[in-house]
């Protein structure tokens, strides 16, 4: 290879990577021009550094079937508990304890907000007693009368009554009990529409429009019904909660 070959040949690939680094450094500056502050795009010493990111609220706008109202409820310190499965209650344990600590450790707990996400095979826990009576769901779900300890014809988290023996819910732990105290519920819709086409199997005369329209009339006063659970989880992290996932 001549001399002259050669030094043009390094000239390319120079000039090359130059465009190529120019091109990376923009794509990155671009990139980071939507994370930063206005005075961390300052060039030179004394820069200012990125402002440090913090949760927003999800936008107002909402189509009017679905409510997001709760999002302007939530307190100081928020927490969202993620329950795919029924797990005999234990999500309402986590929010109670949760709740108990606070007033331990700071004499109060009216600044904290727990979220139940109550989605997938959980979503039933957000259903009235007559539906659980209707769909015979304690039987279906393994699900214990909290009195009788026969298979439940209500729903055994809804309430708890003094004396009953077979109740993974406490006084301070039912669904009624934290919701009036400010937690905030929300079921997923996709599980719904689950329980609306078993709801079918049962009674073929309704439609599907129908039968779903009779799964929500039935869920408890109260609850938010969200598009779906994984959304749910994701709309409570972006207003801010911390997260934890329920476990057995």
């Amino acid at each position: 290879m001549t001399t002259h070959r050669r030094e043009f040949i390094q000239q390319v690939m120079t000039t090359g990577a130059v465009a190529s680094g120019a091109g990376l450094l923009a794509a990155c500056a671009s990139t980071a021009s939507l994370h930063t502050s206005p005075a961390a795009s300052v060039s030179g010493a004394g820069a200012a550094l990125p402002a440090a990111v913090t949760p927003s609220a999800p936008p107002s706008a909402a189509l009017p079937e679905w409510d997001m109202s709760w999002t302007a409820k939530l307190r100081k310190y928020r927490t969202a508990y993620d329950s795919p499965e029924i797990y005999s209650g234990v999500a309402l344990a986590y929010a109670n304890s949760a709740t108990q600590g606070y007033k331990d450790a700071f004499g109060t707990s009216d600044d904290f907000t727990p979220v139940l996400i109550l989605r997938h095979a959980a979503s039933v826990m957000t259903l009235d007693d007559a539906m659980w009576d209707r769909m015979e769901l304690g039987k279906s779900r393994s699900m214990k009368d909290p009195s009788s300890g026969e298979p439940a014809r209500r729903n055994p988290f809804l309430t708890y009554t003094k004396g009953d023996k077979f109740s993974t819910v406490s006084a301070a732990s039912s669904l009624s009990a934290l919701m009036s105290q400010g937690a905030i519920v929300m079921a997923c819709n996709y599980a719904l529409r689950g329980v609306s086409s078993q709801l079918r199997q049962r009674e073929p005369a309704l439609s599907p429009e129908q039968a779903l329209a009779e799964v929500h009339r039935h869920v408890i006063k109260g609850v938010y019904i969200m598009p779906n659970g994984v959304f749910a989880v994701a709309v409570a992290q972006d207003a801010g909660c911390n997260y934890m996932r329920v476990i057995a």
